[in-house]
């Protein structure tokens, strides 16, 4: 088992993407953590156009098949990590990340005949300008544990450090190439986390906090995304809970 602390200013997890309203999970996902983990193992997750089983033209960036296996389990920081051995405990409402809201404006030309009467006063410009909502989320601190694949686990902590002889597409991001992390650190021992367990008919009502998480994302076809509800533990602990463990089985 290996353990991590994942920090960022800022970080999306999509549950969905509409043209005028985006929203985020309120913490990491276990698929966006998968993602992050296989950019620093150097794995390409995305399907390339020569690929025998790709469809063709296809609107989506597809994911590559015989991605490895493994289980994680993600909680939320009771510390902020500061330099290389100290850190700050935090209060318990600056444990989780905060969700922000972004406005832009979408600037478009519209299908069929809506907004011409604005055309002219634009000179050939967009002129269908539509208000656009997108939720981030702000200061996240977590904690990611990895088990279940000895070769994944290792690379993953040698593209850390560096040490793999091939190189990884672009920088590890968490949820959006926009929003980088501060730090990727590797820790010795599980830290006292508050973890997020998954909700189900035999854990009992929703608790505070509960949110629904991506599991996995299939671009091609919605309906085998899969998702699950997830509530952070009250008290923190540095015993992992056995239903924070999530696997990860891409197809």
């Amino acid at each position: 088992m290996r353990v991590f602390y994942i920090e960022a200013p800022f970080a999306v997890c999509r549950s969905f993407t509409a043209g005028w309203y985006r929203p985020t999970a309120t913490f990491l996902t276990p698929s966006s953590a998968y993602g992050l983990l296989l950019n620093l193992a150097g794995i390409e997750t995305r399907m390339p156009e020569q690929h025998p089983s790709h469809p063709g033209s296809v609107p989506a960036t597809l994911t590559q098949p015989g991605l490895p296996a493994i289980r994680l389990a993600l909680g939320a920081s009771t510390v902020q990590r500061v330099g290389r051995r100290d850190s700050r405990d935090l209060i318990e409402s600056d444990r989780y990340p905060r969700v922000s809201t972004l406005y832009q404006q979408l600037h478009n030309y519209p299908v069929g005949t809506s907004g011409a009467e604005r055309a002219s006063t634009t000179f050939g410009n967009k002129y269908n300008i539509t208000p656009v909502r997108r939720e981030v989320l702000v200061d996240i601190r977590a904690i990611v544990a990895i088990d279940g694949n000895p070769t994944l686990e290792s690379d993953v902590c040698r593209g850390l450090n560096g040490e793999l002889a091939t190189g990884r597409y672009g920088l590890p991001f968490v949820g959006d190439n926009s929003f980088l992390p501060d730090r990727i650190d590797q820790l010795d021992t599980v830290p006292r986390a508050h973890w997020y367990e998954r909700i189900d008919e035999e854990s009992g009502p929703v608790r505070p906090r509960t949110t629904r998480l991506s599991v996995w994302i299939d671009r091609a076809d919605m309906s085998r995304t899969k998702s699950d509800l997830f509530a952070p533990t009250s008290d923190a602990t540095s015993t992992i809970p056995e239903a924070a463990w999530t696997a990860i089985t891409p197809p």
